[in-house]
């Protein structure tokens, strides 16, 4: 992938030099540049012998150059290319080292869902700065009078819900990723049908990493509008395990309504562990990844109104039945199947989320939710605003707040064991800002 590199990036940069070559040619992208500042995290030690341990708090910069191509046109399809470069610097050097896990903002592409790709790390700056890249979009679409074609590196992403989709297992953001604009873009063949004037066909082959059988994936989907319900079904099929769900969309009088939900049947076999590691390291997780072999059910059923043409409330009710009602488990769960193949990253079972949209001015909108572990009474809240000062340029600045009892730890075996008691109490205060550019 070394050598196709520098002629996407040669090919992206004469791009540069003209918004449109032709009718049918446009290029466009974005600049987008984060400051982040997060809280350091208490562990407390489980006994009276060792003290408490810090994670210290962090400061990050976090830069986005995305640059996309298209071309369209009617007698020979479409091309899509997108690539993106994301220059990174942090202050904590345990975050430079990984930047998944506890507190996480940064969405990574992930390359089990991609045939070949680059190394996502492109560059080390000394020891606080990284520098990312993601080749997030190469596909060619072909569409007739019966359908639509994509071939390529492109976005999945099902499911009726406004919070948490069961049936959206395809990399879905966390809900603490700050740049939500893009899905990762995974590589598949997709065909999509119009049955008729109320009704599409979907249909598609997901070519994981190297074509293995174990990272690949296919889909069906039907969605279909009967009397003022939008009512969707599908099928997903993995190699160790398959998906059956569906959702509901409609109105009830002055009400949206929306329901969704997914059952996910596992064959017994091994998965591989990808968990990173941001905490120190004479921390681990006391079990090694083990053998999933549950079946659980996923829904979501929520609800919103307009208050007036300024304020919108919603309330969604999730319910995870791939994770613990017990905190002791949750260390486990984050190696398990479902949470690195399927898709979750809740580790409770049962979940509130109230959420407010408030339309401030034409040129600023308030957003704020919260996210409520029902089992055991930990809290995430975000407050964001966006506020428009050009057709452009945008700027951002938002919360999350965190409510929860702290991660704990123990000496085992001369090694610290860390231990969960609650699922947001793990997670660190941050406070961002952003400033993004559109040409």
């Amino acid at each position: 992938m070394s050598v196709i590199r520098p002629f996407i990036i040669s090919g992206l940069i004469l791009l540069c030099s003209d918004n449109s070559y032709a009718e049918s040619l446009t290029f466009s992208g974005y600049l987008k540049s984060y400051a982040l500042a997060q809280d350091s995290l208490t562990i407390e030690s489980m006994d009276t012998i060792n003290n408490d341990y810090t994670i210290a708090g962090n400061g990050q910069s976090q830069n986005a150059l995305r640059l996309m191509a298209s071309y369209i046109s009617p007698e020979q399809g479409n091309f899509e290319l997108h690539y993106e470069v994301q220059p990174l610097y942090f202050s904590n050097t345990e975050f430079a080292k990984s930047s998944g896990g506890l507190g996480a903002t940064i969405s990574i592409a992930n390359t089990q869902y991609r045939f070949k790709d680059f190394d996502a790390l492109m560059s080390e700056v000394g020891d606080n700065a990284v520098i990312l890249q993601n080749l997030d979009r190469l596909n060619y679409q072909y569409s007739n009078q019966y359908g639509d074609l994509t071939i390529g590196r492109q976005v999945l992403s099902f499911g009726s819900s406004r919070f948490i989709n069961p049936t959206d297992i395809f990399i879905p953001f966390v809900i603490q990723t700050l740049n939500q604009e893009y899905r990762v873009g995974i590589d598949a063949i997709r065909y999509t049908a119009d049955i008729d004037d109320f009704s599409i066909l979907d249909m598609g082959v997901i070519i994981g990493e190297d074509g293995k059988k174990q990272h690949s994936a296919a889909f069906l989907r039907t969605k279909n509008s009967i009397a003022g319900n939008d009512i969707e079904l599908m099928a997903i099929a993995l190699d160790d395990a398959w998906l059956l769900g569906g959702g509901l969309e409609r109105a009830i009088g002055d009400f949206g309504f929306w329901f969704e939900t997914a059952f996910m049947r596992w064959q017994q076999k091994p998965v591989d562990n990808n968990l990173d590691n941001t905490v120190d390291k004479d921390l681990t997780l006391s079990h090694a990844p083990t053998l999933y072999t549950d079946d659980y059910w996923r829904t979501s059923v929520g609800s919103d109104y307009a208050l007036n043409e300024d304020i919108i409330l919603m309330l969604e009710y999730h319910y995870n039945g791939a994770g613990s009602k017990d905190t002791s488990k949750y260390h486990e769960l984050a190696q398990q199947a479902p949470y690195q193949q399927a898709g979750v990253f809740l580790l409770g079972q049962h979940y509130l989320i109230p959420a407010v949209t408030w339309l401030a001015s034409p040129l600023m909108t308030v957003n704020t939710s919260a996210f409520y572990n029902i089992d055991d009474r930990s809290i995430f809240i975000n407050i964001s605003s966006e506020t428009s000062w050009s057709d452009n340029l945008y700027s951002d600045f938002g919360v999350f707040l965190t409510h929860g009892d702290n991660l704990q730890y123990q000496v085992e075996n001369e090694q610290n064991q860390l231990q969960f008691t609650s699922e947001f109490g793990a997670y660190p205060l941050s406070i961002y800002a952003s400033l993004r550019y559109y040409f």
